[in-house]
């Protein structure tokens, strides 16, 4: 399986209803890179909604901040050091790493006056689920903290989180409470061998199996935005934001 001519990678988003009636923005990021001619990736993430309920009241969340800049290091992260490691079991450990220590530079750049504010800072700002795929030579990978779906060829597959997503931001919190729902401290992998692989996406927990199931025919980043504005217009479609991250074989 090599990334040539004959396949094509595109990303796309689209602010949910829900999210438009109540003014707020997009909480889901996608983006995507080809490093090199066998060499790709795609990435979500989706921002945390809910309100943060505290002692003084609650605050809204502005979890696409947190969406955007860690969607951002990772597909940098993917773009140095992708081309140059093997998709083994530790080269996604040592990203993981990489994605909570940046987490944790940006805390130490914000100047809270205490424990409970810096809480409610990562609340409010940082957390966010990340789902994700590479593909190199002969091997593709999924990866993902938290919910959302994964597509490989004609089969899509819902992470299902119990609503409680496993937020990487959880790994850099001082909260208790949070502590709780901490994962265990690395990404959730799959391997699919590159063998007739036609397909691969990765998308938000917005989007639904049979919509992703529709996605067959291969199109550019700005076909695959127009048919998701098309289709958000349509009833019971996209209530919720809606990020996706797809990768077609076109000689197929």
């Amino acid at each position: 399986m090599l990334i040539e001519q004959h396949t094509m990678i595109s990303h796309a988003t689209k602010i949910g209803r829900s999210h438009r009636l109540m003014q707020q923005n997009c909480h889901d990021f996608a983006i995507t890179g080809t490093l090199a001619p066998d060499c790709a990736f795609g990435l979500v993430l989706d921002g945390c909604g809910s309100k943060y309920r505290h002692e003084s009241g609650m605050a809204p969340s502005h979890n696409e901040v947190g969406a955007k800049l860690l969607g951002q290091f990772t597909a940098d992260y993917l773009t140095t050091h992708l081309p140059h490691n093997g998709l083994s079991p530790t080269f996604f450990e040592q990203l993981y790493t990489a994605c909570s220590n940046f987490l944790r530079g940006l805390l130490a750049l914000f100047p809270t006056a205490d424990q409970p504010a810096q809480n409610r800072f990562i609340a409010t700002h940082l957390l966010c689920t990340i789902v994700g795929f590479v593909i190199k030579r002969e091997t593709a990978v999924f990866f993902w903290s938290g919910d959302g779906y994964l597509c490989h060829n004609a089969k899509v597959t819902y992470l299902d989180n119990n609503n409680s997503p496993d937020y990487l931001a959880y790994q850099v919190s001082g909260s208790t409470e949070e502590r709780k729902y901490k994962g265990d401290g690395r990404f959730h992998t799959q391997t699919i061998p590159g063998e007739d692989i036609y397909r691969l996406a990765v998308a938000t927990d917005g989007w639904t199996a049979d919509l992703l199931a529709n996605l067959e025919t291969p199109q550019s980043s700005l076909a695959l935005q127009r048919w998701l504005n098309i289709r958000a217009k349509e009833r019971d479609n996209f209530a919720d934001d809606g990020a996706i991250a797809i990768w077609w074989n076109q000689s197929r």
